[in-house]
């Protein structure tokens, strides 16, 4: 397999990796600000009022977010599978 089909089908694979992960990672971001503005202004310095809402919110988002994420990863899958006859030389 020549070395261009090799990155191609590495940039691929990423692209599709950093497609799935942003919506999750996006949802941990936005409620981590959300709570560091609270704990700013409260002054309450606990780490697990800072952990649990991040992880219920990593979790929901998984949750809801999976149909979406099977789907692009069936997408993904057939996508490369139909077309292998470039990577079996």
């Amino acid at each position: 397999m020549p070395v261009e089909q090799v990155v191609d089908l590495g940039r691929l694979t990423m692209r599709e990796v950093f497609l799935l992960a942003s919506p999750i990672l996006a949802a941990a971001v936005i409620v981590s600000l959300l709570v560091n503005i609270v704990q700013v202004l409260t002054s309450l310095q606990e780490t697990t009022i800072s952990t649990v809402p991040r992880l219920l919110a990593t979790g929901a988002a998984a949750f809801f977010l999976m149909p979406w994420m099977w789907k692009q990863v069936c997408g993904f899958t057939l996508q490369i599978f139909s077309d292998f006859h470039p990577f079996i030389r």
